[in-house]
């Protein structure tokens, strides 16, 4: 294979783990970062489920530094608190994001940059800028919505107001709030000290009481407080929810990679294995189009069920949300009804590797058809 110049827009997850596979493969890598630091401005936390060994062997990357063993979730369904573990079997992590030095971002920028790999910071590129790149350019911009429209790609709105702040290590890493205050959910997230809060919606913007409604479940449920909350995200964000059809590996002459190839759980919106695992595909993609492709239709085998359930929770009214809800949470447990947790939580890309011949030879029959 002959080496040349690869372009990668956006030094996020996806972006780092394409320049990282192509720079060890002899290829010259630039990434344009529209940040002037890696990580962004703010240190904050997230969580998925992940195979870490796969993530080392296949994919190519080290990711340990960055993840905490993530054990319980707290999950408040209409003012009824839950607890419970994951899915016998089932290995989840909270996730260091963020300018923090054990953020994955600055954990893969290191990987990135002794490789070989050139990330050039403050690289904003335009519209027209992305829609010029180089035949084989990889577009990696996560949640930017100006990608999404350069690209003409279905997205939905992320009306998010947030939080970050330092975290109780005495509470569970993850909560979760279900509640008449959103179509979505509301969310805490503790990585170390990185901890924050976030409430959404996809459908309108959040109301001030609304809002404070989430605020006052925080404080009220799990002592929660924090200061500077702010609309910041929703002002940039989109989420690849637009379509049925969002998961898309090639638009034109270019390769995309991670959320804006809708490589989103569409249940509660995972992303970060999907990044990670899509970078490696993208990578493939510069010289392979057709393995890459077969790859790529692999690492969402339960998107459109999942999306068919957001479909029904946007518009079922909270008066059959809540008992829907609760009777789930309360007929859980880990070691006698683990499938119904792991459909809600199950991210793209999980356990897509070291798959038995059998199930390798079906999906590449499938990828034919």
């Amino acid at each position: 294979m002959m080496a040349k110049r690869v372009e990668i827009v956006g030094a996020g997850l996806a972006g780092l783990v394409a320049g990282i596979n192509l720079a060890r493969r002899g290829h010259e890598v630039l990434i344009h970062e529209g940040r002037e630091r890696m990580g962004g401005d703010l240190s904050y936390a997230d969580s998925t489920l992940m195979d870490v060994r796969a993530m080392r062997d296949e994919v190519g990357v080290e990711v340990e530094e960055a993840l905490e063993a993530w054990t319980l979730t707290r999950a408040w369904a209409y003012g009824k608190k839950y607890e419970f573990g994951l899915p016998r079997g089932v290995e989840g992590f909270t996730v260091e994001r963020g300018k923090g030095e054990r953020s994955l971002e600055n954990v893969l920028y290191r990987q990135a940059v002794a490789a070989g790999v050139e990330v050039r910071l403050g690289s904003r590129l335009s519209k027209q800028e992305i829609k010029e790149l180089p035949p084989g350019s990889i577009v990696a911009t996560g949640l930017d919505r100006e990608a999404f429209e350069a690209l003409d790609l279905p997205c939905r709105p992320f009306f998010c107001h947030m939080a970050t702040g330092r975290g109780d290590p005495s509470r569970p890493s993850v909560i979760i709030y279900l509640d008449s205050f959103t179509r979505e959910f509301g969310y805490y997230f503790q990585r170390g000290e990185a901890a924050g809060a976030l409430v959404f919606s996809v459908q309108r913007p959040l109301t001030d009481g609304e809002k404070e409604e989430f605020k006052r479940k925080l404080a009220d449920g799990d002592g929660i407080e924090f200061e500077g909350w702010n609309d910041s995200v929703a002002a940039w964000a989109a989420w690849p929810l637009g379509s049925w059809s969002n998961r898309c590996l090639f638009r034109g002459n270019l390769i995309l990679a991670g959320t804006l190839a809708g490589l989103v759980s569409p249940v509660l919106l995972f992303g970060v294995n999907g990044a990670l695992v899509s970078g490696k595909v993208a990578a493939t993609a510069v010289a392979d189009r057709d393995a890459a492709l077969r790859e790529f239709r692999r690492l969402a085998p339960l998107y459109r069920p999942q999306f068919a359930f957001r479909k029904c929770r946007e518009y079922l009214p909270h008066a059959a949300l809540k008992p829907l809800t609760r009777a789930i949470l309360a007929t859980y447990h880990p070691d006698f009804f683990p499938w119904a947790m792991l459909f809600a939580l199950w991210p793209p890309g999980y356990r897509v590797y070291r798959q038995d011949e059998k199930s390798e030879a079906k999906d590449c029959r499938e990828a034919r058809l």
